[in-house]
């Protein structure tokens, strides 16, 4: 609905050349200047900003702020109201496109008087122009006293529809009063008193929606229904006609189909007559923990996808973000990841899933435990107007103005049930019924990408001369030598189809891995994704096999005797466990478990791979728990995180590879359905971008800002991707291979254009979905790159292999193909990629064996083989194919 016009508080028009002298250059840019198209800010550094003068505000009124812009380069823009200091805590962050004239409208609280304004323009150069900034007056409507909300009162001529163990009871002539049982638990209830909000003629009406005096409702059972050679089961009506004060007639059905085991359709109908403008329809409503024999408010697991991923523990809570950012109630559209809420308690699990296109019309609701309606247990549904991020705040069931309900409003979902601790197979339920997006069109061919990629590394601000550094954003992150950088390049050099642009690779690889001395080339990468590979393409290997060893010597003293990790807090820096219950978590532990047996594998040393996998099995007993705590430079310990579910995914995956015990696959498989409602799969905007970006974090940096929380953070869905491919290798039922191309793509598609020269081929740290820009810092490609080899349909580019009749672990720069195992022998190709010399090394090793290397005795002068450490290291060309005859005890 377009807001009204309202008579400007505060107004500043930089048409005006008197406004314009009013505001202040502060920071990293030049002078002002105003012209008829308003106020000119030409920008000149990584963190530009203006102030204005002070003005006067009512202290009681929450305002609307509008400004309206234009900017030569998109990302973010923010807002500081402030009397003193501005801090971050008092701003208000918005997304800008580049090129394009817009109005953007934004939620203040009230302020007061002699508050300024700070604005700090998107981008890091170029021009941003203002035309104007308004401050207006929001209004906020008053919430109805809500009717107790009371479980339906059933008796024996109760309705009763069945879908195996999910069981729905409704009472006769009686609209919304059912009572859902998975499994003969009482697992939710509808509720038989709703109201309806509306605004007639400038009054506000609140009716009872479905009930009361003059209701007419009917109750019946619907037969069961074929379709082709299906049959479905039976179904039931619930159909509700009433008239509202003001003369218009609503007609309202709920229809209720069993599907199959656990599963009911849902579909609602709503129409009004005449049209009315709406302030609050409660679509479709569940309240889980309410009825007798429920359970209450306690739960074991909550999920409201990419918003809520809940133990037993308050929603909307700031655990992991203050107000009012916490507010998650009626959250806005956007952020929602999937069409999916479910809850878990008693060894059951209650979802509901639909749906969701960019359109928010229809909105959610959830609240664990229900604060909304105060039921005794929670509520989770779907609502009428939607939310926008901008119509309401996310706490409230009302918004600032109604939305006119014009013809039938329709709603589909499903009801879905089961047995389970956790929300997890609600989550695999939801996506077998629910196929996968699309993957996401790059907008370029592989040879495309890796070319930009290419520029990334040669032509943006990453590259310093022959080092490189992690990300470019001011004067943060120098440059460093970086041996991975150097790898990327010399695999890129085959893969661009431009001679001059292979032959500058190559010469680039060339002196970058010179700065890197030989024992940190496994080490030195600059990379979230990383790989054995360096040491493998350049020398080093026994060097880097050594540095391994010390370093898993290293790690193991970060483990208390129980097996955890505990967050200690930096000196300096806020204490990001104080809002969690515990001084660990898993996200916090599974990456120095993962880091761990990385290390111990490529060191071989047996007794650093027995304490390595005794610590991966001290994760167990985070099985059934939340992914958290993995960001805790910068994320509180609380925190649900994408990133915690990629560490245990790889340290699980990593063990069975070690060991082939199934039980670590499946922990690998529950830790990888984990991160799935991390992963957007619905489009959440109009915009080309959106499918399969991926949120980093369910909270914010220091519980203040930025808010992460529907704003993609692609590196860390890109380091789950990595786990997930490893994990696909082993489990190929699961839906990991298109989950993690799906998320390479989106990333591709994030990925900064050839035509910014200080960006070009560099990946956002995060995407602005709804303004469709990019946010600094711009991440080297390395990040990208190593799981978008898999996912654009090319060889892997190294492999991993245990020969656990003999203890041995081999690593090559391309696939190991196994041709034959006795115990004479093991015999295998090696798909090799580098152009030149590289390394295959074996550990475990003890006895030099004899080595064959396309059927003929491989010299000493290219076997390096240390006996006292097990290490062998074979330097070969071209794709050999390999035989290692074991000696001494070993044949």
């Amino acid at each position: 609905m377009a807001a009204a016009v309202q008579e400007a508080l505060v107004e500043f028009d930089f048409t005006d050349p008197a406004i314009v002298r009013q505001w202040r250059p502060l920071h990293d840019v030049g002078p002002l200047a105003g012209d008829a198209e308003g106020l000119r800010i030409e920008i000149r550094g990584p963190d530009p900003y203006i102030g204005g003068p002070p003005r006067d505000y009512p202290p009681d009124q929450p305002l609307w702020l509008t400004i309206t812009l234009w900017s030569e380069q998109g990302g973010g823009g923010q807002i500081f109201y402030h009397r003193g200091a501005p801090n971050e805590r008092d701003s208000v962050r918005f997304g800008v496109k580049a090129g394009e004239w817009q109005t953007v409208r934004l939620q203040l609280p009230p302020l007061g008087p002699r508050y300024r304004l700070r604005f700090d323009p998107p981008g890091q150069g170029g021009l941003c122009r203002v035309r104007s900034i308004r401050i207006e007056p929001r209004r906020l409507y008053t919430a109805p006293e809500w009717p107790p909300v009371e479980a339906p009162r059933l008796g024996a001529d109760a309705l009763e529809l069945r879908a195996g163990s999910l069981r729905l009871r409704h009472a006769p002539n009686r609209f919304n009063a059912f009572v859902l049982e998975a499994d003969g638990r009482v697992m939710a209830t509808g509720n038989p008193r709703p109201l309806l909000g509306y605004e007639h003629d400038g009054r506000v009406r609140w009716i009872p929606f479905g009930w009361g005096d003059g209701a007419r409702v009917t109750t019946a059972a619907l037969p069961a229904l074929r379709l082709g050679d299906r049959e479905l089961g039976g179904g039931l009506l619930s159909r509700a006609v009433f008239n509202d004060p003001d003369g218009g007639l609503w007609e309202v059905e709920q229809r209720f189909q069993a599907e199959g085991d656990g599963l009911l359709r849902v579909k609602v109908s709503v129409r009004p007559d005449p049209p009315r403008q709406v302030l609050y329809l409660p679509v479709f409503m569940l309240h889980p923990g309410l009825g007798e024999g429920g359970f209450g408010t306690n739960k074991t697991q909550a999920l409201l996808a990419g918003i809520e991923y809940l133990a037993n523990e308050p929603s909307s809570s700031t655990a992991d973000l203050n107000e009012p950012a916490s507010w998650r109630q009626v959250p806005d559209m956007l952020k929602l990841t999937a069409p999916l809420m479910a809850v878990a308690a008693g060894e059951r699990w209650l979802a509901v899933s639909w749906a969701a296109g960019p359109d928010p019309a229809v909105g959610v609701v959830f609240d664990s435990p229900d604060r909304l309606f105060h039921s005794g247990g929670s509520v989770m549904g779907l609502l009428f107007p939607g939310s926008d991020g901008a119509n309401r705040e996310q706490r409230s069931l009302l918004p600032y103005g109604p939305t006119r309900l014009r013809g039938r409003l329709e709603w589909e979902g499903l009801i879905l049930a089961g047995r389970g601790r956790t929300v997890v197979p609600a989550v695999v339920r939801h996506v077998e019924l629910n196929p996968l997006p699309p993957l996401p069109d790059p907008g370029m061919t592989p040879r495309d990408y890796f070319r930009l990629a290419a520029r990334g590394w040669l032509d943006s601000a990453c590259r310093v001369g022959d080092r490189f550094r992690h990300a470019v954003w001011g004067n943060n992150f120098p440059p460093q030598p970086a041996a991975d950088a150097a790898l990327w390049m010399e695999w890129l050099a085959d893969r661009v189809g431009d001679a001059s642009l292979a032959a500058r690779l190559r010469e680039q690889a060339r002196r970058a891995i010179e700065r890197v001395p030989r024992d940190q080339r496994l080490r030195a990468q600059i990379g979230h994704v990383r790989t054995p590979l360096p040491p493998l393409v350049f020398g080093g290997v026994i060097e880097s096999a050594e540095r391994a060893r010390r370093q898993a010597e290293d790690l193991l003293r970060r483990f208390e005797p129980d097996g955890t990790v505990l967050y200690r807090q930096t000196p300096g820096r806020p204490d990001y466990g104080r809002t969690h219950w515990s001084r660990t978590a898993n996200g916090l532990t599974a990456q120095v478990v993962n880091q761990l047996l990385e290390a111990a594998s490529f060191a071989g040393d047996e007794r650093l791979l027995r304490e390595a996998l005794a610590k991966l099995e001290g994760l167990k007993p985070f099985r059934d728990t939340v992914p958290r705590g993995a960001q805790t430079w910068e994320i509180p310990l609380h925190t649900p995180d994408i990133l915690a579910s990629a560490h245990l995914v790889a340290a699980w995956v990593r063990g069975y590879e070690l060991t082939g015990n199934p039980e670590h696959l499946e922990q690998a498989r529950y830790w990888a359905w984990t991160g799935v409602p991390f992963v957007y799969l619905r489009r959440p905007v109009d915009g080309r971008v959106g499918p399969y970006s991926t949120i980093a974090v369910l909270g914010a940096t220091s519980w203040v800002a930025p808010v992460w929380i529907g704003l993609p953070v692609q590196w860390c869905g890109l380091v789950y991707a990595d786990a997930l491919q490893r994990l696909a290798r082993h489990d190929s039922e699961g839906p990991w291979k298109q989950l993690a191309d799906g998320i390479v793509r989106a990333g591709i598609q994030h990925t900064w254009p050839a035509d910014d020269p200080e960006r070009r081929g560099l990946l956002p740290d995060s995407f602005d979905l709804r303004a469709q820009t990019r946010n600094g810092p711009a991440i080297n490609p390395a990040t990208l790159l190593a799981p978008a080899i898999d996912a654009l349909g090319g060889p892997p580019a190294w492999d991993f292999q245990v020969v656990r009749s003999r203890g041995w672990r081999m690593y090559a720069p391309g696939r190991i193909e196994w041709l034959s195992q006795d115990e004479k022998a093991v015999r295998f190709r090696v798909h090799a990629w580098p152009r030149g010399a590289w390394r295959l090394f074996v550990n475990g090793v003890h006895g030099r064996p004899e080595v064959e290397v396309d059927g003929r005795p491989w010299p000493e002068s290219r076997t390096r083989y240390h006996g006292d450490r097990g290490w062998l290291a074979l330097e070969l060309e071209g794709q050999p194919t390999v035989t290692l005859r074991p000696a001494g005890r070993n044949r």
